[in-house]
This record gives C-alpha cells, sequence and structure tokens, in this order.
C-alpha cells in the first residue's frame, strides 16, 4: 500500500472508536424499551447480536491500538447524492440512492455507490429495509488502495422515530453482508481474483431541528446532524474491527412535501484492514431527496 510523499505522523492510541462503540447499545435498549412487549419480544434477538458486536469491539480495537503506532493522513473530498424513495402501496416503499463521490475534492474519482431496497413502514415510527448496493472504489486520497475494486453488498435495516421537543430524531441500525473484489494484475489488466466476504453492523443516531416553527413545512429550513459508528466481524477481519466514525453537520431546506436540498460537512475517521493506518476525511456533502408515490389513499 503506498502511502504517497507526505510525512508520517505517529499518534497515539486512538480512543474514538472504543467510546463510539461502548455508546451504541445503550441507545438501542431505551429505544426498545418504549416499544410493547410483542415487539419487544421480536427485536430481542437483535438486541443480542448488537450487544455481542459492541462488546467485542470494544475490547478488540483498545488491544490493537496497543499494539502499534497509528499512522493518520487526512483527505479532502466531496460527495453528491440523490436519495429518494417510490411509495408503492399504504405500508410499501421502493427506496433508492445514488452517491459520486470525488477526492481532492474534485481531483480524482473516489467510490461510485447506487443502492436499491424495499421499505416495510407500519406506522410514523418504524420502518424495515432490506437492499442491494454495488460500489466501485478507486485508489484515492495519500492512503490508495493498489487498484480498484468491486463491492457487492446485501442489507437489512431497521430504523426507529423519536421526538425530542421540537427535535425529530432516529436511530438507525443497520446489516450488511460484503463481498469485496481481491483484484491483481493479470495478463497486463486488473481482474478479480476472489472475493472476501466480511459483515459490518452500522449504527447511527441523527436528529433534525426546523428553523422557523415548531414543525418542518413546505420552503422552510432546518439544521440536521447525525453520528455513525461502523464495526467489522467475520472469518476475513483480522485487525480492523473497528471500521469508522462519521460526524455529520447540515442545512437542508424542504422545498415542498417531495424534496429537499442539503449541504453539509462529514468528518470521517476510517481505519485500513491493516489495523495501523488511520484515514481522516474532511468532505463537503451534496444531497437531494426526492419523493415520488405511486399509491392513491381513495379516502383522501
Amino acid at each position: 500500500m503506498s502511502i504517497g510523499r507526505q510525512r508520517t505522523a505517529l499518534n497515539a492510541p486512538s480512543c474514538e472508536a472504543p467510546i463510539s462503540a461502548a455508546v451504541v447499545y445503550f441507545p438501542l435498549m431505551r429505544t426498545l424499551s418504549s416499544f410493547p412487549v410483542a415487539c419487544t419480544a421480536r427485536l430481542h434477538r437483535l438486541r443480542t447480536v448488537v450487544l455481542g458486536v459492541v462488546a467485542g469491539a470494544t475490547l478488540a480495537v483498545p488491544a490493537t491500538a496497543r499494539a502499534q503506532a497509528r499512522i493518520t493522513r487526512e483527505n479532502l473530498n466531496a460527495w453528491f447524492t440523490i436519495t429518494g424513495d417510490v411509495r408503492l402501496a399504504r405500508q410499501w416503499y421502493a427506496d433508492y440512492d445514488v452517491s459520486l463521490r470525488r477526492s481532492g475534492p474534485l481531483d480524482e474519482m473516489q467510490q461510485v455507490l447506487p443502492r436499491v431496497g424495499v421499505r416495510y413502514q407500519p406506522n410514523s415510527t418504524i420502518r424495515f429495509n432490506w437492499g442491494y448496493a454495488f460500489a466501485e472504489t478507486w485508489p484515492f486520497g495519500k492512503l490508495p488502495a493498489a487498484f480498484r475494486f468491486p463491492e457487492h453488498r446485501m442489507w437489512e435495516q431497521i430504523q426507529l422515530s423519536q421526538a425530542v421537543g421540537r427535535v425529530a430524531v432516529t436511530h438507525r441500525y443497520r446489516m450488511e453482508q460484503r463481498w469485496l473484489g481481491r483484484v491483481a494484475m493479470e495478463d497486463g489488466e486488473e481482474q478479480v481474483q476472489n472475493w472476501v466476504r466480511t459483515n459490518r453492523f452500522r449504527y447511527r443516531v441523527q436528529g433534525t431541528l426546523p428553523l422557523q416553527g415548531k414543525t418542518l413545512d413546505d420552503r422552510e429550513f432546518y439544521l440536521t446532524g447525525n453520528a455513525e459508528v461502523f464495526l467489522n466481524w467475520g472469518a476475513n477481519v483480522q485487525y480492523n474491527v473497528f471500521d469508522q466514525n462519521r460526524l455529520v453537520l447540515g442545512i437542508g431546506r424542504r422545498v415542498s412535501e417531495k424534496l429537499r436540498l442539503e449541504v453539509g460537512y462529514l468528518e470521517q475517521l476510517g481505519e485500513k484492514s491493516n489495523g495501523r493506518f488511520l484515514e481522516r476525511n474532511h468532505t463537503l456533502l451534496f444531497s437531494v431527496y426526492p419523493s415520488l408515490s405511486l399509491w392513491h389513499d381513495e379516502k383522501r
């Protein structure tokens, strides 16, 4: 792995990963405790998995950090994303998003990530999602990969919503099954030699605050922010149980019920698979959120 011509910055062992991992479990427990007993029983298995993954990450990450010094590199990136949904029936939706990610912030390709899914939403406070994503990642920044590589990904998700005063809060729990292409040169061309299977858990808490009243209405602005932690596990994960942290701050405008626009800033701290290199990305975000409906309620 090339680290370019930049100076090496040796850092003390990072405490960000275990702290973030430790706080994932408790918001989930508080949220589930407010659900009916039947719902809580159904989600008990998810609670057990989350506790096991978080506990393992909390123990494993400090051990990795103590074993060797960390080397950190910083990049400036820009992400352009369209995230939308199409209502198909009373409780069913098709979700999609396409993200074009560049580094430099625009000099070189970083990643293209299209994602599709189906959502079942029994009420306004809970959502269940299933989907597929494909990612193509290029060598970029100061810690580039050796080759461009593809990834196929399946994912399942639960999102819980609540109101805290004027702030709309969501807790998102996502499980991902990932197949990453291991690429090498063959006959002068980059070819996938085999596919490496890993698993990843993601927890995100997000808040949205209207700026012009108690509720968010058309042609009004709002503030938004979220924090998300990513944890890897599986036979092919040796050093980077902690995958990355994301912190986002942004401002948006609800143009109408069917369209929102956002700009923001993302700080992303990621750990490479060897457990030694950390990558801190400062990213400008530009997002569009369209919403369509193919379902018409006859009672309306």
